[in-house]
């Protein structure tokens, strides 16, 4: 027996007892934290040890080979995919989580500017606005005072008034200028008359329709001012209707008035064309049409740069700055047409590039979702009662007085336009936000729970208001402090405690581009969306819209 057990002691016979498990790793090669990987499927790479843990990406399992590589590709069933690989080995378990992006990056190739046009549907909404700006300017005082009286050796006509029952204009877009038309309804000039010096009678000389016509072509100066300057004015008079109150001219006296009345009219005619020349033909429209502000932290510069008119409609170029001045040249932007590319009707539009949202909010939703708050006592419990109720918060401490809650944006993220009509605009994908939720005991930050959430905020447009809906799509819970749960429940309960958490921070996320763009809101305009539609493949997008009202 003693020999038996010599030679199993040897070398060549050693009793070998249970052997170590070997350390669970895990390796991905592919893909790469935020990367942007065009069109095609999502390849999924990695090496495990040991070669026959149990591999899951996705919930979907995948098989390593002898060495412990795995393959496998997973399609985009969104714009943004976190891509979860699980690997499980004995009692140990080893996740990562990759979030990554179709298509590329919006900031590469962000020109810096946005073309525009008005339209020819979006010039017959202002159409109303020039009529009262015609009517404004009080030009039947103004005719009046200038209408001459005439004297003959017969016959005297001396202006006692001028009127008319209402203004209308019209707007057509042409190569260079907008063709302004003005038509004066019953216009009628009311004349003292005096025959040879002993009869008199008051006359009223009715025009009917006057029509007015000049050739407006847009300008903007170095400083940003805008404005039209008229030429070509003409002027259509109606037929001449005379009448006394009461009674029947005579023929007779018809064919005394003829030249008389004949000059007054002619006088009119002269004083329309000079009254829209000198009084209107070089119109300021305000300005400058450049902006410099501070949006939510973010400064953003505007500067109007040009201004051109075909049938099309008035054509515009602004370009952007983002946190320095707006560049003073234009680059090559897209032109718009007078309908969108699917044929509908609107009366503004923009050729914006998805890049300027992600540059502009950037660092405006990472500040926005970047919480740390320390909240005990009466505050604990009230916002804490979603953590408390959560699978395994039976857990928490007895003498745990608080919850320490982080919230914190990763790099990874993108806004996307959202084709389509009405809200949203556009939607930003955060696929890495980190939560990380502590008890407070003795008045120090326990750990507790951490986690990944993918999460997304539509960025929304009502009238000239713009507000942010966060919403949680996944939940990915990396540690718990709890020992007996159900994973899936607690990362299903968790969405709620976040999307509550950002919903009271909404309204920082919420501004009024009336306000910041110098008043827009004070003018009446409340921009509606028509439609929202792809321009390029390359992240440039028509926003269309109404914004002088919709009853055309």
């Amino acid at each position: 027996m003693i020999l038996l057990l010599l030679a199993a002691c040897s070398n060549d016979y050693a009793i070998k007892g249970p052997a170590t498990p070997e350390p669970l790793s895990l390796a991905l090669t592919s893909p790469t934290y935020g990367a942007f990987l065009g069109e095609d499927g999502i390849s999924v790479a990695g090496v495990v040890t040991p070669a026959n843990a149990f591999v899951q990406v996705n919930g979907t399992t995948v098989y390593p080979d002898e060495a412990g590589v795995f393959v496998t590709v997973l399609p985009f069933d969104d714009r943004a995919v976190v891509v979860d690989v699980v690997a499980i080995a004995y009692d140990d378990r080893v996740r990562e989580i990759v979030p990554v992006f179709d298509g590329t990056d919006p900031r590469l190739s962000d020109p810096g500017a946005i073309g525009g046009l008005l339209t020819p549907t979006g010039l017959d909404a202002l159409e109303p606005t020039v009529a009262d700006l015609v009517d404004s300017l009080g030009w039947q005082d103004l005719i009046f005072s200038a209408l001459p009286t005439i004297d003959t050796d017969y016959v005297d006509l001396t202006p006692v008034s001028v009127t008319s029952t209402g203004t209308t204009a019209d707007l057509t877009p042409e190569d260079g200028a907008i063709a302004l038309s003005v038509t004066l309804h019953d216009v009628t000039i009311l004349t003292d008359v005096a025959i040879l010096d002993s009869f008199s009678f008051e006359l009223g000389i009715s025009l009917g329709e006057v029509g007015l016509g000049a050739h407006a072509t847009p300008w903007i100066d170095d400083d940003g001012m805008l404005g039209l300057t008229l030429a070509d004015a003409i002027v259509e008079m109606g037929d001449v209707g005379l009448s006394v109150e009461g009674w029947d001219i005579p023929e007779f006296i018809t064919d005394l008035l003829f030249d008389p009345v004949a000059d007054l009219v002619a006088s009119l005619g002269e004083g329309l064309g000079d009254l829209l020349l000198d009084q209107v033909g070089d119109l300021p429209l305000g300005g400058p049409f450049a902006f410099d502000l501070d949006l939510l932290g973010t400064r953003l510069s505007a500067k109007l740069i040009t201004l051109d008119t075909t049938p099309e409609g008035v054509g515009l170029g602004a370009t952007i700055g983002y946190g320095e001045d707006a560049a003073d040249t234009m680059p090559d932007v897209a032109t718009l047409g007078a309908t969108t590319p699917s044929g509908l009707a609107y009366q503004l539009g923009a050729a914006v590039h998805e890049g300027m949202f992600n540059v502009l909010l950037d660092e405006t939703l990472a500040g926005f979702l970047d919480i740390d708050l320390k909240l005990e006592g009466e505050y604990g419990e009230l916002l804490g009662s979603g953590i408390a109720a959560l699978d395994g918060g039976d857990e928490i401490p007895n003498d745990a007085n608080g919850y320490c809650i982080a919230l914190q944006v990763g790099d990874a993220r993108v806004i996307r336009m959202v084709p389509g009509a009405g809200a949203p605009l556009a939607r930003a994908y955060l696929p890495d936000l980190q939560v990380k939720i502590d008890t407070v005991i003795d008045g120090n930050c326990e750990d507790w729970l951490e986690a990944t959430v993918f999460a997304v905020i539509d960025l929304n447009l009502d009238g000239t208001e713009v507000n942010a809906d966060l919403d949680v799509n996944q939940v990915f819970l990396t540690a718990y402090g709890a020992e007996s749960y159900d994973q899936a429940a607690v990362e299903d309960q968790l969405g709620a405690v976040v999307a509550s958490l950002a919903g009271l921070l909404g309204g920082q996320l919420s501004f009024d581009l009336g306000d910041a763009l110098g008043g827009l809101g004070d003018l009446g305009i409340s921009p509606e969306v028509v439609a929202i539609e792809p321009l390029d493949d390359d992240g440039l997008y028509g926003v269309y819209l109404d914004v002088f009202g919709s009853d055309l």
